[in-house]
């Protein structure tokens, strides 16, 4: 569960489990992505799972992770085959799960077809976690209803009680403290196996009480649109605003409201506002420190980094078919620190591909300048004047997303372009940095261009670096 009261945090995390629409092409294991907003998303590990169940089926759906009050991590997820019980976990830092076990929570109530979408509240006053889930009890899956129990340690626990039913189908409940009261946001199910007495499609609805444990009573007037499931609350810190994200599982992708006061809500964000990972589905989202921050991105995100400090050009690939340096990307970030000795004629800093497809950055006559090519059609940015120095040392830094290209310069947006295309193809060019290796992206192929000056802490991240994440701590 998420609290307003959380306030130290511009850093967030999702986890996600994947498939297409309908639920086809699953890869149903623990994937990550993070964010600085809530609302872009960026896709950790190339969109490849993070961490795969050995339980069962080896099935991980409907991820939940939340932070206790010693600092570990627990997640709690959908395994098969369905029946009474749920999936476990705990890490110290996202990266190493461990003491993964199947949690049997509907154990003594007999009948029980499955435990779907579990998640878990901490609950401060009496030092425990409520947990709780989705259950059928009967013949199939159109009883569905939410259970709980609680404990302190994930090992174990209370007698599993009823803890809510609204007369229909329930699944996917989320919970958030908000100003003292706990919200619910909750998928109507009872369209999928009751379509005669229950026309209308699923959605998720709002309940609210004073208590977490309820009883819930339900918001009038608020619903998410047809065909939405999974909410899940985010606190954005910033702006002291709630962000309500849904999935639209059938379809293939996400959706966002917003509120300050969980009661009146947006519309819809239009999609131009909004990015999530491809096929990711049922997310749990969530704020993590700066410093877990950018141990994922380093485990997951970043594909080399050439710390030695060096003086003349450095080669790290050779004319070869395949390898990051020659694969395709629409998303990329290359920072480093620089310290020039002179500013003056075109010093090559970055050269991966070449006039077809590839990314540059160079010095130009005292200005910062970056080149993206895709099947020969360029975007060029330039930097204004004076923000290079020569003997001191500098964070540069050139992003690429998806078709926007941004420079940066001890930490600042210097200049900003967009392409007409997102997909970098694979090329087979030789390439590294400080200086040129070929026909660089711009189009030049005169001499080396090599750097006059130090270069240390040279990075390549498959992902969009966001403002606050270009710059190496320290």
């Amino acid at each position: 569960m998420l609290s307003s009261k959380n306030s130290d945090y511009n850093a967030y995390l999702m986890g996600y489990f994947r498939s297409g629409p309908g639920q086809t092409h699953k890869v149903e294991q623990l994937h990550y992505a993070y964010s600085r907003d809530g609302r872009r998303w960026f896709e950790l590990n190339e969109n490849k799972p993070v961490w795969a169940s050995t339980l069962g089926e080896g099935i991980l759906r409907d991820p939940f992770i939340g932070q206790g009050p010693d600092g570990r991590w627990h997640l709690v997820y959908t395994i098969r085959p369905m029946g009474p019980s749920i999936g476990y976990a705990v890490s110290d830092d996202l990266v190493h799960w461990r003491e993964e076990r199947a949690l049997p929570l509907m154990k003594d109530i007999p009948e029980t077809v499955n435990s779907w979408a579990p998640e878990f509240s901490y609950d401060a006053e009496s030092g425990e976690f409520l947990v709780y889930w989705a259950s059928s009890i009967g013949a199939d899956l159109s009883k569905s209803k939410h259970y709980a129990a609680r404990t302190r340690d994930f090992m174990t626990f209370s007698d599993t009680q009823l803890f809510f039913d609204p007369g229909f189908q329930t699944i996917d409940a989320s919970l958030a403290e908000h100003e003292g009261r706990y919200y619910m946001a909750v998928k109507d199910e009872s369209h999928v196996y009751n379509p005669d007495t229950r026309p209308r499609p699923p959605m998720n609805f709002l309940a609210v009480s004073d208590q977490m444990e309820g009883p819930y009573a339900r918001v009038p007037g608020f619903q998410t649109p047809d065909y939405t499931e999974g909410p899940e609350f985010l606190w954005i810190v910033a702006e002291k605003k709630w962000l309500l994200l849904y999935d639209y599982w059938a379809y293939g992708k996400f959706g966002i409201i917003e509120s300050r006061d969980m009661l009146n809500w947006s519309e819809e964000l239009d999609e131009s506002l909004i990015r999530f990972p491809y096929r990711a589905r049922h997310a749990t989202v969530f704020p993590i420190a700066e410093n877990e921050l950018r141990s994922l991105l380093e485990r997951y995100a970043l594909l080399a980094h050439y710390r030695t400090t060096t003086y003349s050009p450095v080669r790290v690939a050779a004319c070869e078919e395949d390898g990051f340096f020659h694969d395709a990307f629409g998303m990329r970030s290359v920072t480093m620190q620089i310290q020039p000795n002179s500013l003056s004629g075109t010093q090559l800093l970055y050269d991966e591909g070449d006039d077809e497809n590839g990314l540059a950055l160079r010095i130009c006559d005292g200005r910062l300048e970056a080149a993206v090519r895709a099947k020969g059609s360029l975007l060029t940015v330039v930097s204004a004047a004076g923000l290079l120095e020569r003997g001191g040392w500098q964070d540069i830094a050139v992003v690429y997303e998806e078709g926007g290209l941004t420079l940066f310069v001890d930490g600042a947006a210097t200049a900003e372009g967009f392409a007409s295309f997102s997909l970098v193809r694979s090329h087979d060019s030789t390439g590294g940095y400080g200086g040129r290796f070929g026909v660089d992206a711009f189009g030049d192929s005169d001499g080396r261009a090599a750097f006059d000056g130090a270069m240390r802490h040279v990075c390549v991240y498959a992902v969009a670096l966001r403002r606050e994440d270009v710059v190496l701590p320290g």
